[in-house]
């Protein structure tokens, strides 16, 4: 089992360093470079001296091979130097860590709300397959899973904030958070949450659904629950005691697969509705050509991926006894 667990380790760290790789290669291939934007932001555009122009770029090292850029890059992180920002010269670190509650707080929410959602909207669909209900929400499930995100994010902002003025349209706290008191800034953020936690979570729920409903379905047929029946069973506990846990087996593999795009729908829904995280730094470095942030999220965000790839391979065998054997053997 170690062994097995130490391979699926190894096969992580190569896909990490892959990702560093093609990443730090394909943000210096795009046009543009933090120069360039440094010197259109200061107003001075391409004016500067070229003798100026040059030692900015030998201040951050832009004048060397890109072999040579990632070696030191890579050395820094093995220290756990993530680098300095070239916007506004704070370190990554430090600003990684400033954002991250933020993404987590909308990331957890949404998955959460997921998976609340889509279970029982699962079983039922399982437990009742032919039903009205049942075929309505199949149908649902294909649409909302193909609807995309920017489009919900803009029609829930111009509807549930801008017409009605239900929910507040940006940000992740009201002006007057500070003079809040405790639960009035818990119900502050909770409000704030309510858009974007929706819009990040309405398509991992109609995933999670049809998959939970299709699992279920396959289970329910087992000879094992057909003998359950005979032997006078309700149905509710047939579902709840003998189906339910293994026809959730699958979906530990599949929470595992959900975390990367949580991560980039994150982008999209922290950067439409001007929520302070992860994601919209991201978005924003990029456009910068803030290359050390634009790796320090890279790692950040590989890491994370990577790890609930691990804990889901770990998990796996815990709830499958036939996974713990095949481990054995292999």
């Amino acid at each position: 089992m170690a062994a097995w667990l130490g391979r699926r380790f190894a096969y992580a760290l190569l896909t990490f360093f892959g990702i560093t790789v093609a990443v730090f290669v394909l943000i210096r291939a795009v046009p543009g470079d933090p120069v360039t934007y440094y010197l259109m932001q200061s107003g001075r555009g391409m004016s500067a001296p070229p003798e100026v122009i040059e030692q900015i770029r030998k201040t951050h090292r832009l004048d060397r091979p890109v072999v040579i850029q990632y070696a030191h890059w890579l050395a820094n992180l093995a220290r756990l130097d993530l680098g300095t920002s070239f916007v506004d010269r704070r370190p990554v670190r430090d600003r990684i860590v400033e954002k991250l509650p933020n993404t987590l707080v909308l990331n957890g929410a949404a998955l959460l709300l997921a998976l609340l959602l889509a279970l029982p909207a699962g079983i039922f669909g399982a437990a009742r397959p032919g039903h009205w209900l049942d075929r309505i929400s199949g149908v649902s499930f294909l649409l909302l899973y193909s609807l995309p995100t920017y489009w919900v994010a803009l029609l829930l902002m111009d509807l549930l904030s801008v017409r009605l003025g239900w929910f507040p349209l940006l940000g992740a706290t009201s002006g007057n958070y500070g003079d809040l008191s405790g639960m009035e800034k818990l119900a502050d953020r909770i409000w704030h949450l309510i858009l974007p936690v929706t819009t990040l979570a309405y398509g991992q729920f109609a995933f999670f659904a049809r998959f939970a409903r299709s699992s279920m379905r396959e289970v329910m047929g087992s000879e094992y629950l057909v003998a359950a029946r005979a032997r006078g069973i309700g149905e509710t506990r047939l579902i709840l005691s003998h189906a339910l846990r293994n026809a959730l087996i699958p979906l530990v593999t599949v929470l595992g697969v959900s975390v990367p795009f949580l991560l980039s729908g994150s982008v999209i829904v922290e950067t439409l509705f001007a929520w302070d995280g992860l994601g919209r730094m991201y978005y924003t470095a990029v456009l910068a050509r803030d290359y050390p942030v634009v790796m320090g999220m890279t790692v950040v965000t590989a890491v994370m991926t990577l790890t609930a790839y691990l804990i889901t391979d770990a998990l796996y065998p815990i709830v499958d006894p036939r996974v713990r054997l095949g481990a054995r053997e292999a």
